[in-house]
């Protein structure tokens, strides 16, 4: 009896080991995910130089009326486009327009005084000196008639080009000084596309050099050439302020829209360049892609990019090597250590290069 019990105790704590040696699976594994993956290699591309700016005016100009009065209409809204010679608004004429007919007599007066002894002086009977002063008197009239005639003509601002009126600072029955600004205008008939260039690439622009203007705003691009190189670098970025001309007869480039500048120097150069739709961005608006590891396994890595090709392509500046093995479906699902599992495709794409 007693060695029955020891049999059966050796068999139930054999029992008890084997199943204590037993790994039950882990309750937060993560699935394998099926990937397909690219291997990155360089390509040889013509250099083009990316340089984000704006647009700016052509010109901006303050307006303001040179006399004095109260203002009796306004004639135009704030961001409203005008034309060259345009009416914008008027002060009181009543001041002037009384100066001004003071001026006519006065000059008619003076002038019929000159004529009577002009008559007098071809005749040798009067003085050259007293001739001399009636001249005098009737050229100040004259002048006195001109300037009180723009004086009354000053009571009317027109728009010295055609433009967009930025601000307006004035309304109907405020009172005008001369010098006080009354508008702020733009010229936008042609604009500028402004960057601020490295002084490592400064030297690789001239003026005439052909530029891509990439609008994101309008969905454009446009080209120009460079017209403006500050040669004073700024004493903060140490960057120098380059402007491209560009043609706004249409009317749809405004200031303050954003631009990517593109400059081809006609140099190759090799590129590693990613499918754009392999990055991804975070919460934070960093970029990065997914790679995958000879065990099968995705890491992140940061990566910082240069400019964007016409094929929808990514210039990658850093980052990336000629090698790695690039993930490039599959990429949002991943996070940083997942099993991943390549596409048939790929493996034999990845065996053919290797």
């Amino acid at each position: 009896m007693i060695t029955i019990n020891r049999i059966l105790f050796v068999l139930i704590l054999s029992a008890l080991i084997s199943c204590g040696h037993q790994q039950e699976p882990t309750a937060d594994a993560k699935p394998t995910i099926k990937v397909g993956v690219q291997e990155i290699a360089a390509k040889d591309q013509v250099e083009v130089l990316n340089y984000p700016g704006s647009i700016e005016a052509d010109n901006t100009v303050s307006l303001g009326f040179v006399v004095s009065g109260r203002v009796t209409s306004v004639l135009v809204l704030e961001g409203q486009q005008v034309q060259q010679g345009q009416l914008l608004a008027t002060i009181e004429t009543q001041e002037y327009v009384s100066a001004l007919q003071i001026a006519k007599a006065a000059e008619e007066q003076t002038a019929d005084n000159y004529k009577r002894l002009k008559e007098l002086h071809d005749k040798g009977s009067l003085p050259e000196r007293d001739f001399i002063a009636a001249k005098s008197a009737l050229a100040q009239a004259q002048a006195n008639v001109s300037m009180t005639g723009k004086r009354l003509s000053d009571t009317r601002l027109y728009a010295p080009f055609t433009g967009i009126i930025s601000a307006k600072l004035i309304d109907r029955g405020a009172s005008a000084a001369p010098g006080m600004p009354a508008f702020t205008i733009l010229k936008t008939d042609q604009v500028y596309a402004k960057a601020p260039i490295t002084e490592s690439d400064i030297s690789k622009l001239t003026i005439g050099k052909e530029v891509l203007v990439i609008v994101p705003a309008l969905n454009d691009s446009l080209r120009g050439k460079v017209t403006i190189i500050n040669p004073q670098a700024d004493n903060s970025s140490r960057t120098y302020s380059v402007k491209v001309r560009l043609n706004n007869s249409g009317k749809k480039l405004l200031p303050g829209m954003l631009a990517q500048m593109q400059v081809f120097t006609g140099k190759q150069q090799q590129n590693i360049v990613i499918p754009a739709s392999s990055i991804v961005r975070d919460a934070d608006d960093l970029t990065y892609v997914f790679l995958a590891t000879q065990q099968n396994t995705a890491i992140r890595r940061r990566v910082t990019t240069s400019g964007v090709t016409t094929n929808n392509e990514v210039i990658v500046q850093s980052g990336l090597r000629t090698g790695d093995r690039l993930i490039v479906n599959g990429q949002t699902r991943l996070e940083d250590g997942n099993s991943i599992q390549l596409l048939l495709s790929d493996k034999s794409d990845l065996s053919a290069k290797n």
